[in-house]
Protein backbone atom coordinates (compact mmCIF):
# COMPACT_ATOMS: atom_id res chain seq x y z
CA UNK A 1 0.00 0.00 0.00
CA UNK A 2 1.28 3.43 -0.95
CA UNK A 3 2.01 5.96 1.73
CA UNK A 4 0.22 9.31 1.55
CA UNK A 5 3.31 11.07 0.21
CA UNK A 6 3.66 8.52 -2.62
CA UNK A 7 0.19 9.16 -4.03
CA UNK A 8 0.10 10.65 -7.55
CA UNK A 9 -1.73 13.80 -6.41
CA UNK A 10 0.95 14.62 -3.82
CA UNK A 11 3.50 17.31 -4.75
CA UNK A 12 6.54 16.86 -2.50
CA UNK A 13 8.17 20.19 -3.39
CA UNK A 14 5.01 22.15 -2.61
CA UNK A 15 4.58 20.27 0.66
CA UNK A 16 8.15 21.06 1.68
CA UNK A 17 7.71 24.77 0.84
CA UNK A 18 4.45 24.94 2.79
CA UNK A 19 5.91 23.19 5.85
CA UNK A 20 9.41 24.65 5.82
CA UNK A 21 9.02 26.53 9.10
CA UNK A 22 7.76 23.46 10.95
CA UNK A 23 10.53 21.19 9.71
CA UNK A 24 13.26 23.02 11.66
CA UNK A 25 15.67 23.13 8.74
CA UNK A 26 18.55 25.57 8.40
CA UNK A 27 18.84 27.47 5.10
CA UNK A 28 21.50 25.04 3.88
CA UNK A 29 19.46 22.00 4.92
CA UNK A 30 16.38 23.37 3.16
CA UNK A 31 18.42 24.06 0.02
CA UNK A 32 19.81 20.51 -0.04
CA UNK A 33 16.39 18.95 0.69
CA UNK A 34 14.72 20.94 -2.09
CA UNK A 35 17.51 20.09 -4.54
CA UNK A 36 17.28 16.36 -3.70
CA UNK A 37 13.50 16.52 -4.02
CA UNK A 38 13.76 18.28 -7.39
CA UNK A 39 16.35 15.86 -8.72
CA UNK A 40 14.32 12.85 -7.54
CA UNK A 41 11.19 14.24 -9.23
CA UNK A 42 13.15 14.69 -12.47
CA UNK A 43 14.80 11.27 -12.01
CA UNK A 44 18.25 12.81 -12.22
CA UNK A 45 21.38 11.15 -10.92
CA UNK A 46 22.40 12.49 -7.50
CA UNK A 47 25.97 12.53 -6.25
CA UNK A 48 27.75 14.66 -3.67
CA UNK A 49 29.65 16.37 -6.48
CA UNK A 50 26.46 17.29 -8.34
CA UNK A 51 24.74 18.44 -5.13
CA UNK A 52 27.72 20.60 -4.17
CA UNK A 53 27.82 22.18 -7.63
CA UNK A 54 24.06 22.85 -7.79
CA UNK A 55 23.73 24.18 -4.25
CA UNK A 56 26.95 26.19 -4.21
CA UNK A 57 28.04 24.50 -0.99
CA UNK A 58 31.57 23.26 -0.42
CA UNK A 59 32.06 19.51 -0.01
CA UNK A 60 32.64 20.02 3.74
CA UNK A 61 29.44 22.06 4.11
CA UNK A 62 27.49 19.50 2.08
CA UNK A 63 28.84 16.59 4.13
CA UNK A 64 27.85 18.42 7.31
CA UNK A 65 24.32 19.14 6.00
CA UNK A 66 23.85 15.56 4.81
CA UNK A 67 25.02 14.25 8.19
CA UNK A 68 22.49 16.53 9.94
CA UNK A 69 19.64 15.45 7.64
CA UNK A 70 20.52 11.79 8.21
CA UNK A 71 20.71 12.37 11.98
CA UNK A 72 17.23 13.94 11.90
CA UNK A 73 16.16 10.85 9.92
CA UNK A 74 14.86 13.08 7.13
CA UNK A 75 17.30 11.67 4.59
CA UNK A 76 18.14 8.04 3.86
CA UNK A 77 21.00 7.21 1.51
CA UNK A 78 20.96 3.73 0.01
CA UNK A 79 23.85 2.41 -2.01
CA UNK A 80 23.75 -0.54 -4.36
CA UNK A 81 26.49 -1.82 -6.63
CA UNK A 82 25.25 0.41 -9.45
CA UNK A 83 23.55 3.45 -7.87
CA UNK A 84 23.17 5.60 -4.81
CA UNK A 85 19.68 6.85 -3.96
CA UNK A 86 18.84 9.81 -1.77
CA UNK A 87 15.38 9.31 -0.24
CA UNK A 88 13.44 11.92 1.74
CA UNK A 89 10.76 9.54 3.08
CA UNK A 90 11.78 10.35 6.66
CA UNK A 91 11.00 14.01 6.05
CA UNK A 92 7.42 13.14 5.17
CA UNK A 93 7.16 10.62 8.00
CA UNK A 94 8.26 13.07 10.69
CA UNK A 95 5.89 13.72 13.59
CA UNK A 96 4.66 16.98 12.04
CA UNK A 97 4.10 15.28 8.70
CA UNK A 98 2.15 12.45 10.32
CA UNK A 99 -0.15 14.99 11.95
CA UNK A 100 -0.78 16.78 8.66
CA UNK A 101 -1.36 13.58 6.72
CA UNK A 102 -3.79 12.20 9.29
CA UNK A 103 -5.94 15.32 9.04
CA UNK A 104 -5.78 15.18 5.23
CA UNK A 105 -6.43 11.45 5.01
CA UNK A 106 -9.34 11.65 7.41
CA UNK A 107 -10.80 14.42 5.23
CA UNK A 108 -10.41 12.16 2.19
CA UNK A 109 -12.07 9.32 4.11
CA UNK A 110 -15.04 11.51 5.07
CA UNK A 111 -15.54 12.65 1.47
CA UNK A 112 -15.29 9.12 0.11
CA UNK A 113 -17.75 7.90 2.71
CA UNK A 114 -20.21 10.71 1.94
CA UNK A 115 -19.86 10.24 -1.83
CA UNK A 116 -20.17 6.46 -1.43
CA UNK A 117 -17.23 5.85 -3.75
CA UNK A 118 -13.48 6.47 -4.00
CA UNK A 119 -12.53 9.98 -5.06
CA UNK A 120 -11.01 10.49 -8.49
CA UNK A 121 -7.52 11.94 -8.82
CA UNK A 122 -8.96 15.32 -9.81
CA UNK A 123 -11.28 15.29 -6.78
CA UNK A 124 -8.38 14.34 -4.48
CA UNK A 125 -6.32 17.20 -5.90
CA UNK A 126 -9.19 19.67 -5.38
CA UNK A 127 -9.64 18.49 -1.81
CA UNK A 128 -5.91 18.69 -1.19
CA UNK A 129 -5.81 22.25 -2.59
CA UNK A 130 -8.77 23.32 -0.44
CA UNK A 131 -7.14 21.81 2.64
CA UNK A 132 -4.06 23.98 2.07
CA UNK A 133 -6.06 27.20 2.06
CA UNK A 134 -9.27 26.57 3.99
CA UNK A 135 -9.98 25.30 7.50
CA UNK A 136 -10.82 21.59 7.30
CA UNK A 137 -13.88 22.15 9.50
CA UNK A 138 -15.25 24.63 6.95
CA UNK A 139 -14.63 22.11 4.16
CA UNK A 140 -16.60 19.50 6.11
CA UNK A 141 -19.45 21.99 6.67
CA UNK A 142 -19.55 22.68 2.92
CA UNK A 143 -19.74 18.93 2.30
CA UNK A 144 -22.61 18.70 4.79
CA UNK A 145 -24.36 21.63 3.10
CA UNK A 146 -24.01 19.99 -0.33
CA UNK A 147 -25.28 16.71 1.09
CA UNK A 148 -28.35 18.41 2.57
CA UNK A 149 -29.27 19.67 -0.91
CA UNK A 150 -28.46 16.36 -2.66
CA UNK A 151 -25.71 18.05 -4.65
CA UNK A 152 -22.72 15.91 -3.82
CA UNK A 153 -20.20 17.06 -6.37
CA UNK A 154 -16.93 18.88 -6.02
CA UNK A 155 -17.94 21.86 -8.16
CA UNK A 156 -20.95 22.55 -5.97
CA UNK A 157 -18.84 22.26 -2.82
CA UNK A 158 -16.23 24.52 -4.44
CA UNK A 159 -18.88 27.21 -5.07
CA UNK A 160 -20.04 26.98 -1.46
CA UNK A 161 -16.47 27.37 -0.19
CA UNK A 162 -15.78 30.25 -2.59
CA UNK A 163 -18.94 32.04 -1.47
CA UNK A 164 -18.15 31.51 2.20
CA UNK A 165 -14.56 32.67 1.71
CA UNK A 166 -15.64 35.81 -0.19
CA UNK A 167 -18.21 36.60 2.49
CA UNK A 168 -15.82 35.93 5.38
CA UNK A 169 -17.78 32.96 6.70
CA UNK A 170 -15.83 30.94 9.28
CA UNK A 171 -16.47 27.48 10.68
CA UNK A 172 -17.57 29.10 13.93
CA UNK A 173 -20.16 31.19 12.06
CA UNK A 174 -21.48 28.04 10.38
CA UNK A 175 -21.68 26.30 13.77
CA UNK A 176 -23.71 29.23 15.09
CA UNK A 177 -25.91 29.37 11.98
CA UNK A 178 -24.71 32.88 11.11
CA UNK A 179 -23.99 31.89 7.51
CA UNK A 180 -27.69 31.38 6.82
CA UNK A 181 -29.52 34.15 5.04
CA UNK A 182 -26.34 35.66 3.60
CA UNK A 183 -26.86 33.90 0.29
CA UNK A 184 -29.52 31.44 -0.73
CA UNK A 185 -28.10 27.94 -1.02
CA UNK A 186 -29.94 27.37 -4.31
CA UNK A 187 -27.69 30.00 -5.90
CA UNK A 188 -24.73 27.58 -5.75
CA UNK A 189 -26.29 25.33 -8.36
CA UNK A 190 -25.58 27.72 -11.28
Amino acid sequence: MKKWYQEPFFNPSSWIYENLLHLNLSAEEALVVLMICYMNEKRQKITNEILAKRTGLSFEQLDHVIALLCAKKYLDIKATSKTVSFQLHGLFESEMARHESSSSSSLFDVFESEFGRPLSQIEMQMLSDWNKEIDSKLILYALKEASMYNSLNMNYISRILKDWTVNGITSQMVEEGKHLGRKKNTEYAG
